[in-house]
């Protein structure tokens, strides 16, 4: 709902998070999370190199609505990256601003 609010909806968002509840049914909440940031494109925990930096942004977007400690919204998040993770903000930064101008946000 709030890529479709931002006028960026995109096909993939409806699969993003879609093989967590699969690994719920075997595995406990906090192993299902450490592998899906893991192995997510729009995670910072990401192990790969390329990352989807709209997703990452939408999806901070959401979790206002679907988390009760999430208090922070997309652009606070990315700068809070400056304090707990200067190498990764460096790399993120450059890559999200223009997205989060883009969106409004």
């Amino acid at each position: 709902m709030t890529a479709l609010n931002l006028r960026c909806w995109k096909f993939r968002f409806l699969f993003h998070d879609i093989f967590k509840p699969w690994l719920r049914l075997f595995l406990p909440y906090k192993k299902v999370q450490t592998i899906h940031r893991t192995h997510s494109r729009h995670h910072a925990e990401y192990k790969g190199r390329r990352y989807d930096w709209l997703g990452m942004v939408i999806d901070w977007e959401c979790s206002l609505y679907t988390k009760s400690v999430a208090t922070l919204n997309a652009r606070q998040k990315m700068e809070a990256y400056k304090e707990v993770n200067p190498e990764f903000y460096a790399k993120m930064k450059p890559n999200m601003e223009p997205i989060l101008q883009k969106l409004g946000l």
